[in-house]
């Protein structure tokens, strides 16, 4: 993990941190520092944050995030013409996230239940919220255009939409049948959460 993402975890839990405190944790946590080979000092504490203005706010020795880049919730559609229409809801201010499936063949959407009357449901393990969020920061999915759309005529495709809403801006990008470059990583990383394969 790097320095900026232990920084990030430590705002994400305790709020606005003082640079002493943030390097006093991370010396205290013996698999950092086993990784580092020695203890972190201020300098390069304060080194980091400079570096990532695009994430931290610095004043008067305390550490915040910044307030565009702080998550309160983020919500994906994706559905082909033909195939199953998913909606996945992540509250990051209550630690949960919904999943919603729709298909138009309920006996081809055996992901979701074996049979229409049989109320048997998946058991579904879902992964941790942390690592999800230190992901969405990877993804920087604020620097995403507005419209990803084909340049000819598309007649059978994916439709998707995310909204990143944060404490001071939401970001949207649409699309349909184009996508950003770390699409993929996205869906990995929303299928790793909710234990549902995400397209």
């Amino acid at each position: 993990m790097n320095m900026y993402e232990v920084i990030l975890n430590m705002i994400d839990k305790q709020g606005p941190t003082s640079i002493p405190s943030i390097c006093k944790k991370i010396n205290q946590n013996s698999a950092y520092l086993e990784e580092r080979g020695k203890p972190v000092q201020q300098a390069h504490v304060k080194s980091v944050i400079s570096r990532k203005k695009d994430l931290f706010l610095c004043e008067n020795e305390m550490v915040s995030l910044l307030p565009d880049k702080e998550l309160i919730s983020l919500t994906v559609h994706a559905g082909a013409c033909r195939g199953p229409w998913v909606k996945i809801n992540v509250d990051f201010t209550q630690n949960i996230f919904t999943y919603f499936e729709w298909n138009l063949e309920p006996a081809a959407a055996g992901k979701t239940f074996s049979a229409p009357n049989g109320n048997i449901y998946d058991t579904i393990i879902s992964g941790k919220m942390d690592d999800f969020k230190q992901e969405l920061y990877r993804l920087k999915i604020w620097n995403w255009e507005l419209s990803y759309e084909p340049e000819g005529i598309v007649f059978d495709g994916i439709n998707w939409s995310v909204y990143l809403d944060t404490k001071a801006k939401v970001y949207k990008s649409e699309g349909y049948q184009r996508f950003p470059n770390n699409w993929t990583r996205l869906c990995k990383a929303l299928t790793k959460l909710t234990g549902k394969k995400f397209m």
